[in-house]
């Protein structure tokens, strides 16, 4: 298994660096300009894409609107992202790391 995560500060400090190389942690490099890669950073898009609809009016009735929202999102949007992660990818890596169109 080998550990993915950007370049956050958090994600990135000395104290995590340190606790993954005790915990023998394989970690990929991540360019410092690239955009997320991750399928579930574009999964994030979507819900906040579909969020824009609601106006909750508290904790309780956004809480019920994001998981209901959630529960709508299809396997056949997860399908998609899952696949294109090759073309993401690639198209990363031509752009040396910085902004792509994904």
């Amino acid at each position: 298994m080998v550990f993915q995560q950007d370049n956050d500060p958090e994600h990135t400090s000395r104290v995590v660096k340190n606790w993954l190389d005790k915990q023998c942690v394989k970690r990929s490099i991540w360019p410092p300009f690239s955009p997320d890669m991750s399928p579930i950073g574009h999964l994030w898009d979507e819900l906040e894409r579909r969020m824009k609809k609601h106006q909750p009016k508290n904790q309780k009735e956004l809480r019920e609107t994001l998981q209901a929202e959630w529960e709508t999102i299809g396997q056949d949007v997860t399908n998609k992202l899952v696949e294109s992660a090759p073309n993401r990818l690639y198209e990363c890596i031509r752009m040396k790391g910085y902004s792509t169109r994904y």
